[in-house]
Parts: C-alpha cells; sequence; structure tokens
C-alpha cells in the first residue's frame, strides 16, 4: 500500500486537532486589505473582525497560488508519501481548484515519483470539511487513494448547510446582494438564513430573532437528513462563540448527532458573512 498524504486549502475551517491527528497540510486562501495581502488566518479572529469593521473598502479574497500547492505537495513526499489527494472547495466559487490542478501539472516534472490526484469537493466550508475529513478517516483505516477521494466525494454528495446572517451588510458591501435588500432587511430586522446543497447556494428564509432563526436551522436539518441514520453535524461561527456553544446545546437535545465539532470561519470565510453568523453543516450515514 502506498503512502498517501492529504492536503486540502483554508476555507474547508478545519479544527487545528483534526489537521494535527490526520496529517492534512492546508494551503491558505488569501486576504487583501488595501492593498496588503494576507494569508488565511495570520490575522488572529479579534484583530480581523477589528480591521472588517473599520475597513471603507472591504477587504477581497484570493485563491492560493499553484506555487503554494506545489510546496505542500514537495513537503508531503519529503515526509514519505508516495501519493497526494488533493481536495479544494467548490469550483464555482473558487479559482483554488484551478490552482490545485494547475500544481499537479508542475508536480509531474518538478517533483518525479509522486503520484498527484486534484478533486472538487464541491462544497463549502464544513460541507468541504467533512468530505476531507471522510478521506483522512479513510487513509487512516488503510484505504488506498481511490477509495479515500470516493469517500470524500461520497460525504460531499450527501452534505447540506444551512446559516443565519447577522446582517446583510458585508454581502452588500461585496456586491453579493443589492444594497436595497440589505437597507430593507436592515430596516424590518429581518436575518436572513442561507442553504447550500448539490453546489449550489439559495436563501431558505428569514427570521426576526435569534431563536427563531435558530429554530428554522434546526427544522432545516431535520427535514434535510436521512431520518434515522446517525447524523453528523458541525456548528460554525464568525466571532459568535457564546452562540455557538448555545446552538451546539441545542443540537445535541433535538437532533442528538453521533458527531459534533464546533468550528470558527477563518478570516477569507468570515469577509463573506460578516462577524455574527452561524450555521449547520451536516451529513448522514448511508
Amino acid at each position: 500500500m502506498q503512502r498517501v498524504a492529504l492536503v486540502t486549502d483554508s476555507s474547508a475551517c478545519l479544527l487545528q486537532e483534526s489537521l494535527e491527528r490526520y496529517g492534512i497540510r492546508v494551503v491558505s486562501l488569501g486576504l487583501a486589505f488595501k492593498g496588503e495581502v494576507l494569508r488565511d488566518g495570520s490575522l488572529a479572529p479579534a484583530q480581523f473582525f477589528r480591521r472588517l469593521r473599520e475597513a471603507r473598502r472591504p477587504p477581497t479574497t484570493t485563491a492560493p497560488a499553484p506555487s503554494d500547492f506545489l510546496a505542500a505537495f514537495r513537503d508531503a513526499q519529503a515526509a514519505g508519501a508516495e501519493q497526494v489527494l488533493c481536495l479544494t472547495l467548490a469550483a464555482n466559487f473558487s479559482s483554488t481548484f484551478g490552482a490545485a490542478v494547475a500544481a499537479q501539472g508542475l508536480a509531474d516534472g518538478e517533483v518525479p515519483g509522486l503520484d498527484v490526484r486534484v478533486a472538487d469537493t464541491g462544497g463549502l466550508a464544513m460541507t468541504h470539511g467533512f468530505a476531507v475529513l471522510a478521506a483522512a478517516r479513510a487513509i487512516e483505516a488503510g484505504r488506498g487513494i481511490e477509495e479515500a477521494e470516493a469517500a470524500a466525494l461520497c460525504t460531499a454528495r450527501r452534505a447540506g448547510l444551512v446559516g443565519l446572517l447577522d446582517t446583510t451588510l458585508y454581502l452588500a458591501r461585496g456586491g453579493r446582494v443589492p444594497w436595497a435588500l440589505h437597507w430593507a432587511s436592515a430596516l424590518l430586522h429581518l436575518r436572513p438564513l442561507l442553504g447550500f446543497e448539490n453546489g449550489q447556494a439559495r436563501g431558505v428564509g428569514r427570521a426576526r430573532t435569534q431563536r427563531g432563526g435558530v429554530e428554522r436551522m434546526l427544522r432545516y436539518v431535520q427535514q434535510h437528513a436521512s431520518a434515522g441514520a446517525p447524523l453528523h453535524v458541525a456548528v460554525m461561527h464568525a466571532d459568535a462563540a457564546e452562540r455557538a456553544q448555545e446552538l451546539a446545546a441545542a443540537v445535541r437535545e433535538r437532533l442528538q448527532p453521533c458527531e459534533l465539532l464546533i468550528t470558527e470561519f477563518t478570516s477569507v470565510m468570515a469577509v463573506h458573512t460578516g462577524p455574527g453568523f452561524l450555521g449547520l453543516a451536516f451529513y448522514s450515514d448511508e
């Protein structure tokens, strides 16, 4: 059995303990404040959210360069890997997949003897993260690269996400929703709920209160998860740690998952949602 290493990008928002346990190498996306380009995660959360709130112009995000992935592939080979499985977030949301594919081509000539395979999970945040974890667990169990990739893509197909925005301000600043929609939502004190399934993001409702939004999210998971099957859930948040803990308690009581994680959005992910975001990523076992 050839030794398989796992590489992914920082948008997976995986816990540090998971990265360390499975030896997952992470290639960081980029974040630009007024032309200053930073690696995802290089700012402490408090520092990042302060700068985000104070910024006159919204920061922009960038995909990694092919050379960043190539460096991760080289590092994996130096650590003894003969094969690398590289999993990226959805190609229709970022050019990260294209950068990884370009690095795969470079590796053919610059990292001889290393077999690199690149796959688009089609996921965002922890729908992508759960796919990466599925591959990591398959590798840990002694599976080959084909089975690890299949486990990742199978998990990604079953995964869903629902999130509650505290404000539409940051979507409007980034040009993702019209300013008129933001002002109407703010005037009516409405918090949008967004869903993500099968590679598509869409609005799935609105809530006037935090409590109402949490209830809608729990119902969304109940409606979209497979009844009776073991359920995996990740509570995600952006600068809302206390509310994330409260949501996790509600998830334990109502949904009784076999796995429950609490993860914080990286800077690149939080640029789009702004502070106060709460979300649930989930999938059911087959």
